[in-house]
This record gives C-alpha cells, structure tokens and sequence, in this order.
C-alpha cells in the first residue's frame, strides 16, 4: 500500500511539473512580439504622411493604389509628394517576359525640396503560346504583376529613405 501511494505522488509531482513548465513557456512567450517589414501596413506606415502624384497608365494606377493602400492616413496633413514614373525597361531578360523600370522622385511639399530621387527595376514572365491574343493577355498579367512587385520595392524604399530622413 505505501508503494501504491508513493507511485502517484511521483506521477502527481511529475504531472504538476509539466504542466507548470508549459504555463511558465506560454507566459514567457506571450509577451514576445515580432512585426516583420511585410506585416500589416496600418501599423507603421501611416506616419510618413504622403501624397501620390496621379497617375497617367495604367501601371502607374497599380503602383499608387498599392502604396495609397500601405501608407493610407487620410486625416494627417501631407508632408511629402511621391512621383513614380513608370516605363519599360530597355534590358528585357528573355522572350514571354515583361520589365518594367520605376523612376521615383520625393519631393517636399512645403518647401518643394527634392528628398530623394531613385530608380527600381523589376520583371515578370508568362508563358508564351502561338495564339497572340493569349500572348497579349498573358503580358497584361505579366506586366500587372511586375507592377505590383514594383510597388512592394517602391514601398521598401520609401519606408527606409522617411525613416532616415525622420532621424535628422
């Protein structure tokens, strides 16, 4: 009988140390946090406060909607006017493919100070076929998709030049 009493003790102690190890774990990490430079865009994006020039194409149109939609802060006064440019890229890696070159300026609003002035170069393939009006389309989204990476370089860019210049 006191060895039957003893083996539950010991299966006891060791069920109680377990589960305490696991509750001192989850504690411990639950008060980690990590906010990689692809996470959510409300967080810290919205204090460069910019403006987007317009756009005059349509791959234009996709890079500021995606910027407009990471450094969106429609209640603070804008500080700094962003101008991308976008145009095909005279290096072209290969035939079904679609380079695009984005010419970026920062201006500042109130004293039209030029911040900082920057060119990005991204590609995209598609597959080719013998129908031109499925190349045609294939390009499109080729070219829609290279302006969206374009956008997420573009992004990066912005992000790192503010932060250096909100330093000064």
């Amino acid at each position: 009988m006191l060895s039957f009493s003893r083996v539950n003790f010991f299966a006891i102690a060791n069920r109680f140390s377990k589960i305490s190890i696991w509750i001192i774990l989850s504690l411990v990490l639950s008060a980690c946090t990590f906010s990689p430079v692809y996470s959510n865009p409300d967080q810290s994006d919205t204090a460069f406060n910019l403006e987007f020039a317009s756009a005059n194409s349509r791959l234009e149109q996709i890079v500021y909607t995606e910027l407009a939609a990471s450094f969106s802060n429609l209640s603070a006064i804008k500080e700094n006017l962003v101008e991308v440019i976008i145009s095909s890229s005279g290096v072209k890696p290969g035939v079904g493919s679609v380079a695009l070159t984005g010419k970026i300026t920062i201006t500042n609003i109130q004293s039209a100070k030029i911040i900082y002035v920057g060119s990005r170069t991204t590609s995209a393939t598609y597959g080719a076929s013998t129908q031109s009006l499925a190349n045609q389309q294939a390009a499109n989204e080729a070219s829609e998709r290279a302006a969206r990476d374009l956008a997420q370089t573009i992004r990066l860019t912005l992000i790192g030049v503010l932060s250096a210049q909100m330093q000064r």
